[in-house]
């Protein structure tokens, strides 16, 4: 029998930043942003015990607005970087900066500590051009003060907390984090040319080639960077008919690329040979705003959308080492005929959302735990099946 899904509520708060606590492998951890125009928008961490499946949290305030994207350092716990939109000065601006969360003393779960409020995230720096967080070398050559910019997107090297990369509205910035985040300076940037109102949106460092490259989404394409040169890489041109929302590398492979967005499809690609997909799935009905690989099974991916669905797909075709490699061919046509093997396709489609689902993320202590979450603030931790599972046991 599979574990039942764990519901939890985020009070009266909505939400759509979700991120996995990278750096904490022990505990399965999530963090949380919420958005709130009338309240001090909060910073949720979220620990799930796999053995009692109880849910705690340790709250704190993020009095700079709302939380748009939240992302979690590679190498240290207590820091984070968020994407938010000021609502203290009702300018609509948005902003970026890296935090610290106040984790000095809490050795113990938080199942056993769960404390809920008052203390606040402590700002380190901004992301922000402008200079604006009063550190002498925050700004690069050739980066303008005074200008009006928008952060969308802040993207932490996968291995490194000294590496920063955000996106402003059509500008990639390349950023040097120092002292610990309490410092932070350009040391390369990159424009594309404008189409109309369309900027660089959402982006992900490439895992591979000693994470040289970083790619973000730029209306229906997707475009890659060399940070070592800032110029161009790749490109996939018109990757969608509409909007891309979201892009992920696959962590075993190299040139593999997943694509979602607004004409309801997931694509998969070769970013050697961008002319046509490797595949292309149309499970949701409606915009699809998250595509994660699973770090270690990889032939397991997971989309969410505004279709208030999660789905868990199995993908062997493009896998590295799909469950069964092992399994000698006559065993293989065995399972087959039984319908119990590893067949191409959907596992699951979760249900348990009443809302937009914005983000869904693999846990960086568990492969086989997931969270999702949507924007009425519930989040929903959910379990591979336990019978594919025990496939790649065979």
């Amino acid at each position: 029998m599979d574990d039942a899904p764990v519901i939890y509520g985020l009070e009266d708060f909505q939400a759509r930043a979700l991120t996995a606590h990278t750096a904490e492998t022990e505990k399965i951890n999530f963090l949380v942003g919420t958005q709130s125009l009338r309240r001090v928008n909060q910073v949720q961490l979220i620990e799930f015990d796999d053995d009692t499946s109880l849910v705690s949290k340790q709250t704190f305030e993020h009095p700079a607005g709302e939380v748009w994207r939240i992302i979690s350092a590679p190498q240290s716990p207590d820091l984070i970087a968020t994407v938010y939109n000021n609502t203290q000065d009702y300018c609509g601006e948005f902003g970026g900066a890296v935090w610290r969360l106040p984790l000095e003393g809490t050795t113990q779960s938080l199942l056993e500590d769960n404390r809920t409020g008052g203390e606040q995230v402590e700002k380190l720096c901004s992301l922000s051009v402008n200079g604006d967080d009063g550190c002498e070398s925050n700004v690069g050559v050739g980066v303008g003060s005074g200008v009006c910019s928008q952060v969308w997107s802040v993207v932490w090297s996968p291995e490194e907390d000294s590496r920063l990369v955000t996106l402003v509205n059509n500008t990639l910035y390349y950023w040097d984090l120092q002292v610990a985040g309490k410092c932070a300076k350009v040391v390369g940037e990159v424009s594309v040319e404008s189409r109309g109102s369309v900027s660089i949106g959402v982006g992900r460092w490439y895992p591979h080639q000693l994470g040289t490259q970083v790619a973000a989404t730029h209306g229906s394409s997707v475009r890659a960077w060399d940070v070592r040169t800032m110029k161009p890489a790749w490109c996939v041109e018109a990757a969608h008919t509409q909007l891309v929302r979201d892009l992920d590398f696959n962590p075993n492979m190299q040139y593999n690329l997943a694509t979602c967005g607004d004409d309801c499809k997931t694509k998969f690609w070769d970013i050697r040979n961008t002319e046509r997909p490797l595949k292309e799935l149309c499970n949701h009905s409606h915009w699809v705003w998250s595509v994660r690989y699973n770090a270690s099974y990889d032939q397991l991916v997971l989309t969410c959308s505004s279709d208030q669905r999660v789905i868990l797909s199995n993908l062997p075709s493009i896998a590295s080492q799909p469950f069964g490699t092992m399994v000698d061919h006559e065993d293989t046509k065995e399972h087959k005929d039984n319908g119990s093997s590893g067949e191409e396709g959907v596992i699951q489609t979760y249900d348990d959302h009443e809302d937009s689902v914005y983000g869904v993320e693999w846990s960086a202590a568990d492969f086989w735990t997931f969270a999702s979450l949507s924007y009425d603030g519930r989040m929903v931790i959910n379990k591979v099946p336990r019978s594919v599972k025990y496939k790649q046991f065979l």
